[in-house]
């Protein structure tokens, strides 16, 4: 009888290492779907989240260093319809503190903005899970939805990055518009937004190259993590951009109306 084969063991496939958090950071950027994969073996958000935060910060304290935030709060009045007629049926010495405290809560809210962008973040993330998830069956968790939603939000660096330097830069800090439109980054910027129809304007200045690249990005995220690939990049654009859109809408009404 001749004597069996000898068994062999498979080849054993080598597995590539994932992604160290400032390689996810910088592929973001430059090779986003390698980030985006990666959220698969390991979907954490904090990194993202920790990092907008500080550049928020630092954008907050700048704002408050260069910026005269009485003056800030009335260029706010004025630009509302609402607050305008508040204000006139206030007396000079009631209008006076009206300005001081609402100066005190801008401070207090440029330090705060991280909060904001959690909140932001947790709302704009159960939306999309909430679409591709029962719109879709694309099978990506909240908590990975949460990680695409914050890396895509990287490219806000560039703006509070963008706004700080203008404002250190300026010889008058408090004719940059950091309320509105600050920076050169859509259109809108290029416009005078008291001749122009607020409504015209807050559209305009939404087709904004930050607020763009975000929700591509976003996009690109949903479509590399759902399950198989069923949702393809075309079908994931479409979604965000709708949303982008209708938010935009929104906010256009809502500025013009008060």
């Amino acid at each position: 009888m001749s004597a069996a084969p000898p068994m062999t063991t498979p080849p054993i496939e080598p597995i590539e290492p994932g992604l160290s958090e400032p390689a996810r950071i910088i592929n973001t950027f430059f090779a986003p779907s390698k980030t985006f994969e990666d959220l698969k073996r390991k979907s954490s958000w904090w990194v993202p989240f920790v990092l907008l935060s500080v550049f928020s910060l630092i954008y907050g304290f700048v704002v408050v260093q260069k910026v005269d935030l009485v003056q800030f709060s009335r260029h706010q009045i004025e630009q509302s319809k609402m607050a305008q007629r508040q204000m006139d049926q206030l007396s000079p010495e009631q209008q006076e503190q009206n300005l001081r405290l609402r100066a005190s809560i801008s401070k207090f809210t440029f330090f705060i903005i991280p909060v904001f962008l959690l909140i932001g973040g947790l709302i704009y993330a159960l939306v999309l899970w909430a679409i591709f998830t029962f719109g879709f069956a694309a099978e990506i968790p909240f908590g990975r939805s949460l990680a695409i939603v914050f890396y895509a939000g990287l490219p806000a660096i560039i703006t509070f990055s963008f706004i700080c330097v203008s404002l250190l830069v300026s010889a008058d800090p408090n004719s940059i518009d950091i309320g509105g439109n600050p920076v050169a980054t859509n259109p809108a910027f290029f416009m005078n937004p008291e001749t122009t129809s607020k409504f015209l304007y807050a559209l305009i200045a939404r087709l904004d190259v930050i607020g763009i690249w975000t929700t591509v990005l976003a996009g690109l995220g949903f479509s590399v993590n759902s399950v198989n690939r069923k949702v393809s990049t075309g079908a994931a654009m479409g979604v965000v951009f709708g949303l982008y859109a209708l938010v935009t809408l929104i906010t256009a009404g809502f500025k013009a109306a008060f």
